[in-house]
């Protein structure tokens, strides 16, 4: 399933372990953090892990680390976990400074985030 927006796009998928995977492409400011947390929060309270592929996105902001933020508070609330999939140093470190890599798996690929654990 795609969900478009005019600066990024976002996508989901099924993982071979049961988890969801949410994939964001293009600019993830603000303006697109509203339909990544329409997403993104429904398969955080609902079920199995979730991955969100970030290897694509750009232009990460607050708003989307808030998202971020609700959506790993509510996976972690029925002892799941949210992955988070990049290679960006800035998005590492941004995820760092507001402490969320405490509550996140920031893996490198969708692989090592795929993992039957």
């Amino acid at each position: 399933m795609s969900h478009l927006d005019s600066i990024g796009s976002i996508e989901t998928a099924d993982l071979r372990n049961g988890a969801k995977l949410v994939s964001a492409h293009g600019s993830l400011d603000g303006r697109v953090a509203g339909e990544l947390g329409n997403v993104l929060l429904p398969f955080a309270t609902d079920g199995a892990a979730v991955v969100l592929d970030l290897g694509d996105a750009h232009g990460v902001d607050e708003t989307t680390l808030d998202v971020l933020g609700r959506a790993a508070h509510a996976a972690a609330m029925r002892g799941e976990r949210l992955a988070i999939v990049t290679r960006s140093e800035t998005v590492v470190e941004m995820l760092r400074e507001c402490g969320l890599d405490e509550i996140v798996e920031v893996c490198s690929s969708i692989a090592e985030a795929d993992l039957d654990d």
